[in-house]
């Protein structure tokens, strides 16, 4: 079994490999990454891509105000047929009783 240079005793260090090149260095020579992982000294420089610091733009959805829509109005308004005192044509508060409208029209409204 051969010896690489990180074999040594060294108290409270110990052997550890390099992420990158998988190297075995001692633990305290080694270097945090960007990433979290530990490699050697010469592998720190490498750059972290641009995009990765990119934050979006908070999209506010609502609007800056609302209100109800309006309460629904009936206009009543009253035809021929429905002034008409006859049964399922007459309309309430139009029909007149014992009238016929002179433009009755039993066929349509």
């Amino acid at each position: 079994m051969t010896t690489g240079r990180a074999d040594y005793l060294e108290l409270g260090d110990w052997n550890a490999v390099c992420y990158e090149c998988g190297r075995k260095r001692k633990a305290g020579q080694m270097v945090r990454h960007w990433q979290g992982f530990y490699v050697c000294p010469e592998h720190v420089n490498s750059k972290r891509q641009p995009q990765d610091f990119v934050r979006g733009v908070q999209d506010k959805q609502a609007p800056p105000w609302t209100q109800p829509p309006p309460e629904a109005t009936f206009v009543l308004y009253c035809t021929p047929n429905g002034r008409t005192a006859i049964t399922d044509f007459a309309i309430a508060e139009c029909a007149i009783a014992e009238f016929i409208d002179p433009a009755f029209d039993p066929n349509g409204d």
